[in-house]
């Protein structure tokens, strides 16, 4: 397989994975715990799609910026399931761009968007998933 068929496999699987499954599951276990125990975080809706918002855009910036970043200065992609290369891997060390704010941007904008995705569900369910996905990572 070419490099580009490669790195259009890699960002279809595993944005795939990122803004479908992950969510998916964050929904379907704080649907079954706030069954039993639901506690919302914000109450007003202003503030909620404030906070939403401002997440929301920082995550997309940081992840996009270091795709970009990754690609032009790295020469390579970000992904690889199950020790599994899906898209070329990085040719070059990238310390610049967003690189040089947090070690990992895409995990850092990642969890932005599932912090934002939680608050808009308004579960305190779901922000302990989220934080919990983060430590894991």
């Amino acid at each position: 397989m070419n490099k580009d068929k490669k790195m259009i496999l890699g960002y279809i699987v595993g944005g795939s994975i990122v803004i479908v499954l992950v969510p998916s599951i964050i929904y379907i276990i704080t649907s079954l715990f706030d069954n039993v125990y639901r506690f919302e975080i914000i109450q007003n809706s202003i503030i909620k799609w404030i906070i939403i918002i401002i997440l929301l855009v920082t995550g997309l910036i940081y992840g996009i910026w270091s795709v970009i970043i990754q690609n032009t200065i790295g020469e390579g992609g970000p992904v690889e399931i199950g020790n599994i290369e899906i898209s070329p891997k990085t040719k070059n060390l990238v310390v610049s761009g967003p690189y040089k704010n947090t070690r990992n941007p895409m995990l850092f904008g990642t969890f932005l968007i599932y912090l934002a995705f939680a608050l808009f569900i308004n579960s305190i369910t779901s922000v302990v998933i989220v934080c919990a996905i983060l430590f894991l990572c």
